[in-house]
């Protein structure tokens, strides 16, 4: 498998992009923020492409023609995202009566209704649908316990169809090609107008597919064989990107053009990845989804701790904030290092290990 370093240069990037922003936005911020919902959408381009590369690797061995390869190929998946997901879920129900009321409290010190009131739901019911993904195809439950994991759900759907998708894309013809392009862009654009505004984060998978479908087209844009898809795969990026309406999303553009350089063999790109080849890259990238899942329970209790201890000191807004980010940071990431080690890489090991009994 080829190395594509620039990958961890992407997610390392991105995972702290969103630590930033959020302690930004919670904490009252009023300049200018990046989108962290676009750090979000790079994660899912990434998997997009990643889910095609990997399965395309192994699919002499593990063809998805055959529908036990499914189990195999969910297996993979699911221990890779569940058993720091879960120990999180765990670490929520000890501290809901701590980093709950910061994020209040944070809240009503800079005037955001938004997040002084979010209803928030620890129920056994509740927990229940976080546990088997569920809660992602709900629109009240998406964001009901005030952590980052909509994402995961909508991660867990885009797993559940990938089968699908990618035998799929290995028949069909240019024409085919368009009309999916075309329906998963018609849907997206329906959703987001008729079904989204009822959600509480974006976690359905007919609104973010054309996000996963970014770095799909990335993939056969230059490993296919038949030029003319190359050539429309290409296109799609760029189209799909176009497609993504929100605000800083140049961003996302950006990253699919650096992901689509480094794929080339030539100086240019071998000097992409080499520069994110350094050893900072691969940390941040390995402690991404860690840093992802566990930095609110820092930013809540800290920042709330910070504001209200400062702000009668006579500290600003932002003052507050930097303090914030800059307390923040080092412990998510000490936290990262140990969750990586003792809880990601032994649970990837333990899916591996069922893997090889079926």
């Amino acid at each position: 498998m080829k190395k594509i370093s620039t990958i961890n240069g992407l997610r390392g990037i991105s995972s702290l992009w969103v630590v930033i922003s959020h302690c930004a936005i919670w904490g009252g911020y009023g300049g200018y923020n990046p989108n962290a919902k676009v750090a979000v959408d790079i994660f899912m381009m990434i998997s997009g492409f990643l889910m095609m590369y990997t399965t395309e690797i192994i699919y002499t061995q593990y063809p998805l023609e055959n529908k036990r390869n499914w189990i195999v190929f969910y297996i993979r998946r699911f221990f890779r995202l569940s058993p720091a997901y879960y120990v999180e879920l765990i670490v929520a129900l000890l501290l809901v009566d701590y980093f709950i009321p910061s994020y209040r409290e944070l809240g009503m010190l800079n005037n955001n209704q938004w997040l002084a009131s979010i209803p928030v739901d620890f129920s056994i019911q509740n927990i229940l649908l976080h546990i088997t993904y569920i809660f992602g195809l709900m629109p009240k439950q998406a964001f009901s316990t005030m952590l980052p994991d909509w994402s995961l759900a909508l991660e867990m759907q885009f797993y559940l169809i990938f089968p699908l998708i990618f035998l799929f894309l290995k028949r069909a013809s240019l024409g085919n090609l368009a009309l999916f392009l075309i329906a998963t862009i018609l849907v997206s654009v329906l959703s987001s107008k008729y079904i989204i505004p009822g959600f509480t984060e974006p976690s359905l998978i007919f609104y973010q597919l054309p996000t996963f479908l970014i770095g799909i087209f990335i993939y056969y844009g230059i490993f296919h064989q038949e030029i003319e898809k190359r050539n429309f795969s290409l296109l799609s990026v760029f189209l799909l990107c176009a497609v993504k309406h929100q605000q800083d999303n140049f961003y996302l553009l950006l990253a699919a053009i650096l992901l689509t350089f480094s794929l080339y063999d030539s100086d240019s790109s071998h000097k992409l990845n080499k520069f994110f080849d350094d050893k900072i890259f691969t940390v941040l990238s390995d402690l991404s989804y860690s840093v992802y899942l566990f930095h609110g329970f820092f930013l809540s209790i800290i920042g709330a701790y910070i504001e209200r201890n400062l702000y009668p000191l006579g500290y600003t807004t932002n003052q507050c904030v930097m303090i914030i980010i800059i307390t923040v940071i080092p412990l998510t990431y000490i936290t990262s290092y140990f969750l990586y080690k003792y809880v990601e890489l032994p649970g990837i090991a333990l899916g591996k290990a069922l893997i090889k009994k079926l």
